[in-house]
């Protein structure tokens, strides 16, 4: 911890400042992803401590030139206590090599050739899901083999390594336009999912946000034009392949439409929420939504009431009508829940049981349940998992824990 004082001088050359509002700006650090939103006075207060005043100093300056008098040194503290300002050793390492690519180098990928040619892909797929309806995804294309374990195993793979394409698409578009990124395991309701930590977009303007909020569905886009384009040609007879690999394909375009598809659910603060909320101007709009509806049918505790209370008025204004997409997707998850996921772990734990207990101890066919037991246990368990992580960091960020 940085002991401050009022003749302490502040290293705030890496933190970035920018109005929001008439009378708001966010300063943060693009490395680290801290942002905060403070008043005029506040973003004058870090122009002077980057310009080398004191905390003193600074807060006489601005008692000077505004006739009231600041607390410069609570501000400081309020920057450190933030972990925007900490000793330089600590300072950096959160980034992955891909974000250190020089912008230079992925700038095309995201130029407006590049998106159209994203486009490009969407609009002549839909164009072939049309001129062949056969060619649209259905739940049986996960099945490549007879064997039931293999074509988990294989589709999983094959799922994995396309979702981590999607991320690095995003950690490229955000080298693009210099912010670095980091990639984690989070949760989306039930769903376990990849994510790329792009908080640093932030700090830039909104309309330099919007390519790398896309860019994963835009690789999406493409990847998924790359798979039915072969089919469809195969269809016609332009084209010779062999009916497993056109399985693999039909296994592909099931995954990116999937994948698409729930990109639109909002609700679940996928990529397109943060299309929404920067489009809306909005901050919080996840978090006030939830406070609104909870707020209907429990009583807040006093720290989120506190939040509901103190929000922007343009969440508290969006809220209203977005809060009813997000109950329609609590709404879906429960179905989804009770009449695909519930009955789906019913028979795959049945299966693997049936297998365990008949088959001979040892033998492939053994092997095949346990395997499939693991499977079906990572995808019951791994939500509850990260759910479980994130509550522990907040308690530990909250002082509750050791």
């Amino acid at each position: 911890m940085i002991a401050l004082s009022p003749a302490s001088r502040l290293d705030v050359a890496h933190l970035v400042v920018r109005q929001e509002d008439e009378d708001e700006f966010v300063v943060g650090d693009p490395a680290s992803g801290t942002f905060v939103v403070v008043p005029e006075v506040g973003a004058r207060l870090v122009e002077l401590f980057a310009a080398g005043r004191t905390v003193a100093e600074a807060a006489d300056e601005i008692e000077r030139t505004t006739g009231e008098p600041v607390d410069a040194l609570d501000f400081a503290e309020v920057l450190v206590d933030s972990g925007m300002i900490q000793d330089r050793r600590e300072r950096g390492g959160r980034s992955w090599s891909v974000s250190r690519i020089p912008a230079r180098f992925v700038r095309p990928l995201f130029g407006r050739v590049a998106w159209t040619c994203y486009a490009a892909c969407l609009l002549a797929t839909g164009v072939m899901f049309l001129a062949e309806p056969s060619l649209l995804p259905s739940y049986e294309d996960t099945f490549l083999f007879p064997d039931v374990v293999l074509s988990l195993i294989v589709t999983n793979v094959v799922v994995i390594a396309l979702t981590v394409v999607h991320e690095i698409w995003h950690a490229l578009a955000g080298a693009a336009v210099g912010v670095p990124s980091q990639l984690r395991l989070e949760r989306r309701g039930i769903f376990p999912v990849l994510e790329t930590d792009l908080s640093g977009l932030w700090a830039l303007p909104p309309e330099k946000r919007y390519s790398p909020f896309l860019a994963g569905m835009a690789v999406d886009c493409v990847l998924l034009f790359s798979a039915v384009a072969p089919r469809f040609a195969w269809s016609r007879g332009w084209l010779d392949m062999s009916p497993g690999f056109a399985r693999l394909l039909a296994m592909v375009v099931f995954s990116q439409v999937a994948k698409l598809a729930f990109q639109t659910m909002a609700y679940l603060r996928t990529d397109m929420y943060l299309v929404m909320a920067t489009a809306t101007g909005c901050r919080n709009l996840h978090q006030i939504t939830r406070l609104s509806v909870k707020r209907l049918f429990r009583r807040l505790t006093p720290a989120e009431a506190a939040i509901l209370r103190d929000a922007h008025a343009r969440d508290l204004r969006v809220a209203r009508w977005y809060r009813l997409l997000y109950v329609s997707g609590l709404i879906w998850m429960a179905w989804f829940f009770l009449h695909f996921f519930l009955p789906s772990a019913k028979v795959v734990f049945g299966w693997a049981a049936g297998v365990l207990i008949g088959a001979p101890f040892g033998s492939a066919y053994w092997w095949e349940g346990i395997g499939l037991l693991v499977f079906a246990l990572l995808n019951v368990t791994l939500p509850l998992g990260v759910a479980v992580r994130n509550w522990l960091r907040g308690r530990r960020a909250a002082g509750a824990l050791p």
